[in-house]
């Protein structure tokens, strides 16, 4: 897998690990962070289609915010 790939996996199961630690659904993961769930789907898609779309770095710092907050939740 080139280097470039390498990063788009890390994207998609950064998602894909986030969701599963929230417990949400697609749907509701992208309404979480306020995207439309076309455009989570585009983050997700597989880096050699043409439905795929680097995921912006803002998005990364909200979900991992969400995480962290959600981690020390009572």
């Amino acid at each position: 897998m080139a280097k470039g790939n390498a990063n788009v996996q890390a994207q998609q199961d950064f998602l894909r690990e986030a969701m599963q630690t929230l417990g949400l659904t697609r749907t509701a993961f992208a309404t979480r962070i306020s995207v439309p769930e076309k455009t989570l789907n585009k983050w997700l898609a597989p880096c050699d289609t043409g439905d795929y779309r680097n995921m912006p770095g803002v998005v990364w710092a909200y979900v991992r915010e969400i995480l962290m907050w959600d981690a020390n939740k009572p």
